[in-house]
């Protein structure tokens, strides 16, 4: 299994503009291909039993949301098929770019796992 995380910070006035385009984008990977995809909200992001939490790694205003998005693949070569059949598709592209307006892109945390 191959996964795609990305961490969020979005205003809290955009964040149901935010699930509605991220949805739609994920419904459209899973039908290019995608096992799954999901969006998270979070719930407690302060360490616990003396652990580091998310906020120690990942600065969050006041009037922010912070939101994991996970995609799911095979492995890394399907990850690259489905990607490779999205570049095609206008309405992903379409929704990319208004999520580029809702979230500034250059603060969004990505990282991939594989297992």
């Amino acid at each position: 299994m191959y996964t795609i995380i990305c961490f969020f910070r979005v205003k809290e006035k955009d964040v149901q503009t935010f699930l509605k385009l991220t949805t739609k984008s994920g419904d459209l990977l899973k039908s290019h291909g995608a096992i799954d995809h999901h969006i998270y909200f979070s719930k407690e992001l302060t360490g616990r039993q003396g652990s580091m939490g998310i906020l120690n790694l990942i600065e969050v205003e006041e009037d922010e949301k912070l939101l994991l998005g996970q995609s799911m693949f095979k492995d890394e070569e399907h990850y690259y098929e489905v990607m490779k059949k999205t570049g095609s598709d206008d309405i992903i592209h379409y929704l990319n770019s208004h999520i580029k307006d809702i979230v500034e892109m250059t603060r969004v945390v990505t990282s991939s796992f594989y297992h």
